[in-house]
């Protein structure tokens, strides 16, 4: 749904057997009965133009596999997705991060993810290059067209369809539409595009809603810009420890291919909140309460499913020992790791993601029966250095302030309290929202209705949790100072019915933000429950006349290197000297 796979697409994509024609699959059984030699020694392999030495690559092992004759591109995609061997845990640090990751970009309303990690891929890689030879700041990048990548890409597959007709429902083969598509298109199209899916930002300004997907610049323009590369090699990993072997090994931004997934809660219906709730405690649709003592004498439960992430930026299953339901697919950017980081579900060690959702609430006009699907759920995220323990929460904060999420709300008892200067300077210290409005009439919860009236402002009480995932909230009314105290929820589900006063409104900084965390537990979670992730590398090689800080003799004649100059831009950073982010220095 996010990127136009449905929840059948992530089914075993990497086994090709099952795709194979009858006449093949004897091929495939040989390969198969040659590759149990990985019980005691993994094979390798690397789909390539030219293998990769063992000097060159220190994490893989040293065995090699050839694609046999007629085994076709099916069994030549599987065996390039075969996992290498990883170094053992022990020869890995603790945490690892990507230098130079270009800032994150929003897909919106489009299923185009796949285009913003390719985007993302060759964002990175222009800009490593250009900062090792010296011809870039490092506090710069290019910023590249994602309309330019997706119209290039899908032109390509109509071109060619037999290399794009990989499965998952994706639509992009046809030539028509973005919506769903694989990253590994670049490695095996890369004589088709390799001169032009890679257009700097203005050229070609991205189109938020599927309407224009095939829709760039003319021929002239494109024939003008200097860009272009090769991809010498592509590597697929399926094993977790493989991924960050490799990732640690190149130093690169990562594709990942990952299954989503919701979880089923159950919300206690009773007569004094099914108003609130839009429920009959003795309707159809009661289902069987949770065996906890909280929901002791609820005879009514109404199931909700929420999405499998939280306002943290956290991939997240949520309720521990529940099933994961597929819910379509994904695909990111893997940037780095880190085994000591603690999430907000407790979650110990994760992948670090960069991702191309937006922050906050649904947009204005956003709407959607589906509760699991964007528009029914708020968002956050965070910076590559907090999940790298970087700097402090309160430093955090004033980056990526997440100022929809409850979690970023200041507590007050009363409103005499909350109401006192005090209150609002120690709000304003450690960077948390402390005055709250109703979110336009309230109803844009899929679940709670008629919660508050718009214009009406508030302050958090307290919140208290009371099993099964849920949370009773109370807030203190700004005017008069009486409770409003909801029925048990979702603690994020407060988000779709409060928001922070306009003064106290600030968006994440697009700069820093737009990070998630992976946890190695939901990890190996989805692989089991819903389906395998993988990750994918591209090692690109970029044509010296690409760049518009080279020297000016490796220009090519008749390019734009104005072009280049235009959409190069400066990434902000912050620097903090202490969990204070007010204090850097002694008085």
């Amino acid at each position: 749904r996010l990127c136009g796979r449905p929840p059948s697409a992530m089914q075993e994509y990497g086994t090709a057997y099952a795709r194979l024609d009858a006449d093949r699959r004897g091929s495939a059984l040989a390969l198969a009965a040659f590759l149990a030699c990985a019980i005691s020694v993994a094979c390798s392999v690397s789909t390539s133009i030219t293998v990769a030495s063992l000097a060159e690559q220190p994490f893989r092992s040293a065995t090699a596999v050839s694609v046999p004759p007629g085994l076709g591109a099916a069994g030549a995609s599987a065996m390039a997705r075969s996992s290498d061997t990883a170094t053992s845990p022990a020869a890995l640090p603790h945490k690892f991060a990507v230098d130079l990751v270009t800032p994150r970009q929003l897909q919106l309303l489009r299923g185009a993810c796949w285009i913003f990690a390719l985007g993302g891929v060759l964002e990175h890689s222009y800009r490593k290059y250009a900062v090792a030879a010296g011809w870039m700041d490092p506090s710069h990048y290019l910023r590249l067209s994602e309309q330019n990548i997706g119209a290039v890409m899908t032109h390509a597959c109509g071109a060619n369809p037999a290399v794009c007709m990989t499965g998952d429902d994706d639509e992009a083969y046809s030539g028509n539409s973005t919506q769903g598509g694989e990253v590994e298109w670049l490695y095996y199209l890369q004589r088709y595009v390799g001169s032009t899916v890679a257009m700097p930002w203005s050229v070609c300004p991205y189109v938020p809603t599927p309407t224009a997907d095939g829709q760039c610049a003319d021929a002239a323009t494109m024939a003008a810009s200097p860009i272009s590369f090769s991809v010498k090699r592509m590597t697929s990993y399926y094993d977790l420890l493989d991924i960050k072997a490799a990732i640690h090994a190149s130093s690169r931004a990562t594709a990942l291919s990952l299954p989503l997934f919701v979880q089923n809660y159950r919300l206690p219906c009773t007569t004094q909140d099914a108003e609130m709730l839009q429920c009959d405690p003795h309707g159809p649709e009661c289902k069987p309460c949770p065996p906890i003592s909280d929901f002791a004498g609820v005879g009514c439960c109404i199931e909700q499913d929420r999405f499998g992430t939280n306002m943290h930026g956290e991939f997240s299953g949520g309720l521990p020992g529940a099933p994961l339901v597929p819910a379509g697919g994904h695909a990111v950017l893997v940037v780095g790791f880190t085994d000591s980081f603690v999430s907000s579900m407790g979650y110990i060690g994760g992948l670090i993601i960069k991702n191309s959702w937006w922050d906050g609430v649904p947009l204005a006009g956003m709407t959607c029966a589906d509760p699991t699907a964007p528009c029914a759920a708020g968002r956050g995220s965070h910076t590559l250095g907090y999940f790298m323990g970087a700097h402090s929460q309160i430093a955090e904060r004033q980056i990526c302030p997440n100022v929809h999420s409850p979690d970023s709300w200041y507590a007050c008892p009363d409103l005499s309290t909350c109401t006192a200067p005090s209150t609002a300077v120690s709000a304003h210290a450690i960077r948390k929202v402390l005055r709250l409005k109703c979110l336009e009439t309230g109803d844009r919860s899929p679940y709670v209705k008629h919660a508050c009236t718009e214009g009406d402002t508030f302050f958090l009480k307290n919140s208290s949790k009371v099993g099964g995932g849920l949370s009773v909230t109370c807030l203190v009314r700004a005017e008069g100072g009486a409770d409003l105290c909801l029925p048990p929820v979702w603690w994020e589900d407060l988000a779709l019915l409060f928001t922070p006063v306009q003064d106290e409104d600030r968006e994440n900084d697009p700069d820093q933000c737009g990070f998630y965390l992976l946890p190695y537990e939901v990890f190996h979670g989805v692989a089991a429950g819903v389906a395998q992730p993988w990750a994918t590398d591209f090692e690109i090689v970029w044509d010296h006349a690409s760049f518009a800080g080279a020297p000016h003799k490796l220009r090519s004649k008749g390019k734009d290197y104005a072009m280049l100059e235009k959409d190069t831009l400066r990434q902000r950073a912050s620097v903090f000297h202490g969990p204070f982010p007010d204090l850097s220095a002694p008085l």
